[in-house]
């Protein structure tokens, strides 16, 4: 059961993202076997909304999303992290719940509130180029994506860390696979 609670619960904040970004969303629908061709998410042949049964299908697939990430600039890194703040507050209790009962572990108050102090997670706003200059020339500090970045996401607070890394990550250009 708490396999089939996880994949709908990913299901649902992707399609909703997708939705909100103007793609195809499939909330209502089951999952397809392969994204449909209008829809800008890649799956690398196996995933059903980013959820994988092979660590290099997971790899590959969050490959083709940074490419996208890079392709779409910071204003749509932006909206993702919009998205994905206002979503973790607006089903802090639903999902506080849900990691609850799945875990046994910890406060039922705790989670909640890890998902609504999410706006306080910096976004791309953070993400300020820096210049100095001297009579040793000129220093410039300008943020860059690394591409794909593996995580490992605990069981206490499995949600509010993944939605954090999402933030910080996506942000910041990257993918990720968790």
């Amino acid at each position: 059961m708490s396999a089939t609670i996880n994949e709908n619960l990913i299901r649902d904040v992707v399609s909703e993202v997708l939705g909100r970004l103007g793609q195809t969303s499939t909330r209502t629908s089951p999952a397809p076997s392969a994204p449909a061709p209008s829809r800008s998410v890649s799956t690398g042949g196996g995933g059903k909304h980013g959820v994988f049964t092979d660590a290099r299908e997971a790899c590959a697939s969050a490959q083709g999303g940074f490419q996208q990430l890079v392709k779409q600039g910071v204003a749509a890194r932006a909206k993702v992290v919009e998205i994905v703040k206002t979503m973790a507050d607006a089903n802090a209790n639903e999902w506080g719940r849900i990691e609850l009962e799945e875990s046994k572990i910890g406060r039922l108050d705790h989670k909640i509130e890890k998902l609504q102090i999410l706006e306080l997670v910096p976004g791309v706003e953070s993400l300020k180029t820096q210049a100095t200059s001297g009579s040793n020339g000129v220093c410039l500090e300008e943020f860059a994506p690394f591409g794909v970045i593996g995580i490992v996401t605990p069981v206490t607070h499995s949600v509010p860390t993944l939605t954090a890394n999402v933030i910080n990550m996506v942000a910041s250009g990257n993918a990720i696979v968790a």
